[in-house]
């Protein structure tokens, strides 16, 4: 790949947001990109609600080649 290929990361969940855990997840992946030929545009860390992720995944598909998204949260137990 070269460096044209614009990269975003999204971190997901509200701990991030809270301090309450370190996003490892996104320094190591940021320290990958190079290495692969691909820039590191943004990095976004979104708490755990769909209607705010679901507008940063589709305002970052609009400047960006690639979206990597990491975290996520547990969907409540219907049983």
């Amino acid at each position: 790949m070269n460096k044209n290929v614009k990269v975003e990361i999204i971190s997901i969940g509200t701990e991030l947001l809270r301090g309450e855990i370190t996003d490892t997840n996104a320094v190591y992946l940021a320290s990958q990109l190079p290495l692969l030929g691909m820039e590191l545009q943004k990095n976004y860390h979104s708490g755990d609600d769909i209607k705010k992720l679901a507008q940063i995944i589709r305002q970052s598909l609009s400047r960006s080649s690639v979206i990597i998204t990491t975290g996520g949260w547990a969907l409540p137990r219907t049983t």
